[in-house]
Parts: C-alpha cells; sequence; structure tokens
C-alpha cells in the first residue's frame, strides 16, 4: 500500500511540474530521473525501513540511467517524500556513488 501510495505522489507530482522541468530540462533526462525514483521506492521513502540493499531492478535502473538525471530533477516537493541519504546510499550500494560535496537537488552529499 505504501509503495502504490508513493508511486501516486510521484506520478501526480511529475504531472504537476512537467511544464516546469520541461523548460529547464531536457525532457529525456525528466523521464529517466522519474523512472529511477518509482523503480526504488522501497529503498528511498522517507516512511519505510530502508531494505539492507536495494532490489536488483532498483539498482539495473541506476546502473543503466545514472544519478546525474536523478539528481537534476530532484526538487522540495521531491525530496519532502524521499530520503536524501537513502537514496545516496542506493546511489553507492548500486555501483554509481555520488561524490561527497556534490549536490543532489538540495541536498549535499556527505563526506567533503
Amino acid at each position: 500500500m505504501e509503495k502504490q501510495i508513493f508511486c501516486q505522489f510521484l506520478v501526480v507530482m511529475m504531472l504537476m511540474s512537467s511544464s516546469k522541468i520541461q523548460g529547464e530540462l531536457r525532457k529525456g533526462c525528466y523521464d529517466s530521473g522519474i523512472t529511477v525514483l518509482m523503480g526504488c521506492p522501497d529503498s528511498i521513502d522517507k516512511k519505510l525501513p530502508a531494505p539492507p540493499t536495494p532490489s536488483e531492478g532498483c539498482c539495473t535502473l541506476v546502473r543503466t540511467i545514472g544519478m546525474k538525471c536523478v539528481c537534476e530533477i530532484v526538487n522540495k516537493k521531491i525530496e519532502d517524500t524521499i530520503d536524501m541519504q537513502k537514496l545516496v546510499n542506493v546511489a553507492a550500494a548500486c555501483g554509481r556513488p555520488l561524490a561527497p560535496g556534490s549536490q543532489c537537488g538540495s541536498y549535499r552529499v556527505p563526506g567533503a
């Protein structure tokens, strides 16, 4: 139920902000970033405990799409829903770690 609500929220948020985002980012990157977020809800949802490791499907998306597009689309509404440190942990666990001190949305990755 939590996963379904989380996915529905992301879809609604995507529709509400798509015109603004599409003007700022290339559409393919926006769609790719949303795909990663929707593919990893159990690992990044603020309300759920993080699983010991992200699912293989989540990691496949992270490895295929990368984190650049994800970090470009993260805005305040997304940050209100996902745990940014969990997102950083997912990136690392899937072999695409974010550089310490880099930005992902408004979140600065710890370590620099």
